[in-house]
């Protein structure tokens, strides 16, 4: 477990099977997200939770859970790259009712303690959709800076978005 103040981080167990899929049907939490709004069936998550479970490869993925231990997001590095030390980074709280208190904040600043202490990472990427306010506001209060731009990139509700490429050193 990776623990913080008010959450802590812990790899996802195959009884997560259900939030997650609750979460991953969810058209405004997963709108903007890199894999976009594409509803599953239980039965077709269950197959891709294996994946998802094993933090052995390039990919780290954790639950976020608050002190008395409900799930209510997740977090993840993607596509670490071993030889160059740098990864993506995604997150997000898909429990509404958890919105706006800090815990997406507290979720990135652990997961880049991590990736820094213990994985030897040095620089960390995302890309946030263009007219996506609250999660560019999140990502520059982390200190991401902005690098560039990728025109017309994701398609989302019919019309093609922008997304800005950001990056932080750790």
């Amino acid at each position: 477990m990776i623990k913080g103040k008010k959450i802590y981080l812990r790899p996802i167990l195959k009884k997560d099977l259900a939030i997650l899929n609750e979460w991953k049907n969810d058209e405004e939490t997963f709108q903007n997200l890199g894999g976009g709004f594409m509803p599953i069936s239980l039965d077709q998550q269950e197959k891709w939770l294996d994946s998802m479970i094993d933090t052995t490869g390039n990919n780290k993925r954790y639950v976020i859970c608050k002190e008395d231990t409900s799930p209510i997001g997740m977090i993840g590095l993607y596509g670490i790259n071993w030889i160059h030390r740098t990864s993506e980074i995604g997150v997000y709280i898909g429990d509404k009712l958890n919105h706006r208190k800090g815990y997406g904040k507290e979720a990135c600043e652990l997961i880049e303690g991590f990736a820094k202490e213990y994985l030897n990472l040095r620089k960390i990427k995302l890309n946030v959709v263009f007219n996506n306010e609250k999660a560019t506001h999140l990502w520059e209060s982390l200190g991401y800076e902005k690098v560039g731009v990728y025109k017309n990139e994701r398609f989302i509700k019919g019309e093609y978005q922008d997304l800005i490429l950001m990056e932080k050193f750790l």
